[in-house]
């Protein structure tokens, strides 16, 4: 069964950690990268229930942990934007480079280090639209 976002998303991070470590393209991207990531799905026109946060955990090009429902987790690298924003991020009618330097989501941390790693954001980016996902809004 398809997990439906943001309701699902305990079940759809799941999926993404297992399809981030099914790709050979991030393990060779992520190799000496160790970051926390956090994705803030926002209450916006279509949708208008509570924020949901996911966390991404990755360490030495692979994904150890990936979960929904935990706004109180530690992270590195914080995007946050309306649940439109995500919904066509995730379908790939946006750019993840062209939503935050336009201001459709919010960044948090350090430019300079994710710029470094951008090949691995840019492979969990793919992964992520690749994990199969309904939207209830």
């Amino acid at each position: 069964m398809t997990p439906t976002l943001p309701g699902e998303a305990d079940e759809w991070a799941e999926r993404l950690q297992k399809r981030l470590n099914d790709r050979e393209a991030f393990a060779e991207a992520a190799a000496d990268f160790d970051a926390t990531f956090r994705f803030a799905i926002l209450p916006d026109d279509r949708y208008d229930g509570e924020p949901v946060t996911l966390t991404v955990v990755v360490a030495d090009g692979a994904c150890v942990a990936a979960r929904g429902h935990d706004p109180d987790a530690d992270y590195d690298f914080g995007l946050a934007g309306p649940y439109a924003v995500w919904v066509d991020l995730l379908t790939d009618d946006l750019d993840i480079t062209e939503a935050v330097m336009g201001g459709s989501l919010e960044f948090e941390g350090s430019e300079m280090e994710l710029l470094s790693n951008r090949e691995a954001v840019t492979e969990l980016v793919r992964a992520a639209q690749n994990v199969e996902a309904e939207f209830e809004y």
